[in-house]
């Protein structure tokens, strides 16, 4: 069953007050408060398979989206898109996270806006972020915006893109050969049978976007709905999980074809990102977070330390030269008085 948009919001937002509530520290996380670290130092302070507290952002918005460019020096650059404050969308300016300082800022980007949140992922092609589709109260009432929009981190522009075949939200993006695919969770069903627009919600069609050509092509369905799932690409191939269904689903681009494997171990809503050639998972369940590590070469997957808090994005950085995941977004405390969840870095 797919809730209506309203009680999406209140979804949404229970996700949040459980993410505050559900506090099960998980083993050996140490607290290391928002100090910044030097690099030198990383391995005596983050112990592997441990999360360590950051800063949070400065945002009381949810539903962000996080995508990841390298500095001039090679340390990993977050940048954070979109998001609401459950009573409308932000068009909030990009927010950039620097894990050599553990500072945040601010940026107004010139050109478009990215009025959106539940987006379906960031995907980075070259010296470009592209981010696709999205729940959205431009105009005053809640739909899904579809739209594809591309970030210039060098010249802080944004501009928009063709628009994909379908209005989706709530969706898994990866990049393959330069090129996107996008998996979303759910379609815009406001003025079906316009062609843009899906006769229900859940949707499993996958698209690829080539940026050289700026056009949108259908591939293979999926064969599981994964709203609110989560993903990465392993070797050339994009693997999806959770949301809507536990399996996981292996899509190969050489053949246009999905491969069903061993089942994400516990059901629930999914954030997650590659690292060192394995899919990292956390997981949100009504007893709270679970993470776990997915091997593509024996398709087992491995339970590790959850973060503190739940969040809206994770992603893959790179710091002192070896690769971290960090964890951006999210909010806690009693509505409306929300606040940041800390932004939170694993060592695996």
């Amino acid at each position: 069953m797919f809730p209506s948009p309203l009680n999406q919001l209140v979804l949404a937002l229970g996700a949040l007050t459980l993410g505050a509530c559900a506090e099960d520290r998980s083993p050996t996380q140490p607290e290391t408060g928002t100090e910044p670290v030097s690099a030198g130092s990383l391995a005596a302070v983050l112990a592997p398979n441990t999360w360590t507290l950051k800063a949070p952002a400065p945002s009381r918005l949810y539903g962000l989206s996080a995508g990841v460019m390298p500095d001039a020096t090679g340390q990993s650059v977050v940048y954070v898109f979109g998001g609401t404050d459950g009573g409308g969308s932000s068009g909030a300016e990009v927010l950039i996270y620097k894990i050599g300082t553990n500072t945040w800022s601010r940026k107004s980007s010139q050109g478009e806006t990215v009025d959106v949140y539940n987006t379906n992922g960031v995907g980075r092609i070259g010296n470009t972020l592209y981010i696709s589709g999205g729940d959205t109260y431009l105009g005053g009432y809640f739909h899904i915006d579809g739209h594809l929009s591309a970030y210039n981190p060098a010249t802080n522009t944004l501009t928009r893109k063709a628009t994909p075949p379908k209005l989706t939200a709530g969706g898994v993006t990866g990049v393959i050969d330069g090129k996107l695919y996008v998996l979303p969770g759910r379609c815009s069903t406001d003025y079906y049978p316009y062609p843009a627009y899906c006769v229900s919600e859940p949707i499993r069609t996958l698209f690829r976007y080539s940026p050289t050509t700026n056009f949108w092509s259908w591939k293979r369905p999926a064969p599981h709905f994964h709203w609110g799932g989560a993903g990465g690409v392993i070797n050339g191939k994009f693997y999806v999980t959770g949301g809507s269904d536990r399996a996981l689903d292996r899509y190969d681009p050489a053949t246009d074809t999905w491969t069903t494997l061993a089942p994400q171990p516990t059901a629930g809503a999914a954030r997650g990102a590659v690292i060192q050639g394995k899919l990292f998972v956390v997981v949100l369940t009504p007893t709270g977070r679970r993470a776990y590590t997915y091997d593509p070469a024996t398709n087992k997957w491995t339970p590790k330390a959850a973060p503190h808090w739940y969040h809206d994005d994770i992603v893959p950085i790179t710091w002192g030269g070896k690769p971290f995941l960090l964890a951006v977004g999210g909010l806690h405390g009693e509505w409306p008085d929300l606040l940041a969840n800390p932004t939170e870095v694993y060592a695996p």
